[in-house]
């Protein structure tokens, strides 16, 4: 961790007002007990009671304001692609069981007054364990007035990119250790076996974003399955996208962008872009590798939100250097849930470097 300079220097990233920035500030600074912070608190009504104790500042926590809340999901669905193309389902507990719809009823010709033959829909379950998902960072104690705009606007930028990043990098690359709290993302499911029916290989030789060509692509969009098509995206990095996507387009006219669900995005063969820093950035050999991904995320995993972030600050940390702790937190879960099988195409497929 290392000592910010909450100095503005360029334009506001988090918050579309800096009334808005400064009363985050505030707020921020109110649970450092800064005596003016509390009173504007308290008269515009920004709760800063503790979750567990009212007589230590290290104890407890404080759930993030609901008028904060829209910037923090906002910035979160920028910097956190699984948050934003994936299905997002509340969690009551816990412990949750999303049901999945796994086959559906039939519907047969039949002469009139005759009764069809009976068909029952098939669901199954997508178990979801909450785990705890926690930054850490810190400030220098010297917060003044003059901050408050400051310190409104780095802490929600921060954290919110610092959530949403590891939200990414368990959704797409988590290999089921601890290190990802136990998740198994897109990625390394694609490599398995299992799911071999989701990979395509590209031709002999195409092992970098440079070689990848327009008929690597096509082969990958034809193994998508047709229910899929509909909320179908691409799924790369900012050098995949340029090296692959964008090189390949300069021949036909280039990069569209278009409004998509009230978002300007890129677009490549119709289909939006959706950039992600989690997947591959090298320009070398990508050989066994998941270069990018195209499908619909909605349809192939599930983000469990169980509680939304809680902040928890201290004014003890640190002390000797005169420096306050800021401790983000939220419970969530990713289950990547259907890729296929070892035949079977699912509604994500992944191009393997070859």
């Amino acid at each position: 961790m290392n000592a910010i300079n909450l100095v503005r220097t360029a334009p506001m990233r988090a918050f579309r007002s800096e009334a808005k920035a400064f009363r985050c500030g505030q707020w921020v600074r109110g649970l450092l007990g800064y005596a003016d912070a509390k009173a504007f608190c308290q008269r515009e009504g920004l709760i800063l009671s503790r979750a567990a104790s009212e007589t230590t500042n290290t104890a407890g926590g404080v759930l993030v304001p609901i008028e904060f809340l829209p910037e923090l999901i906002a910035l979160r669905e920028v910097y956190g692609v699984f948050r934003r193309a994936g299905h997002v389902a509340p969690m009551r507990s816990d412990l949750a069981n999303v049901p999945r719809r796994t086959g559906g009823v039939i519907a047969y010709f039949v002469d009139q007054g005759q009764a069809p033959a009976e068909s029952t829909g098939a669901l199954d379950g997508i178990a979801m364990v909450a785990k705890k998902l926690a930054a850490l960072s810190r400030a220098s104690s010297e917060i003044d007035e003059d901050a408050a705009i400051d310190l409104g606007e780095w802490f929600l930028a921060e954290f919110a990119q610092a959530l949403a990043l590891a939200e990414d990098t368990a959704g797409f690359n988590g290999d089921g250790t601890s290190t990802y709290g136990g998740i198994t993302g897109i990625c390394p499911r694609l490599l398995n076996a299992s799911q071999a029916g989701s990979a395509s290989i590209a031709a002999a030789g195409h092992d970098t974003f440079a070689e990848i060509d327009i008929t690597d692509l096509t082969t990958l969009i034809s193994k998508l399955p047709a229910y899929a098509m509909p909320g179908a995206r691409w799924f790369v990095s900012n050098l995949g996208f340029a090296l692959t996507l964008c090189r390949l387009a300069a021949s036909a006219g280039g990069i569209v962008v278009q409004n998509v669900d009230g978002r300007n995005m890129l677009t490549f063969m119709g289909f939006p872009v959706e950039l992600t820093q989690v997947l591959p950035q090298v320009a070398t050999d990508l050989s066994g590798q998941v270069m990018l991904c195209f499908g619909d995320l909605s349809l192939a995993a599930t983000l469990g939100d169980r509680r939304q972030v809680t902040v928890a600050v201290s004014s003890e940390y640190k002390f000797v250097e005169d420096q306050v702790a800021f401790k983000g937190t939220e419970r969530m879960d990713i289950n990547v849930h259907d890729l296929g099988d070892a035949t079977t195409a699912g509604p994500i497929v992944g191009l393997i470097g070859e």
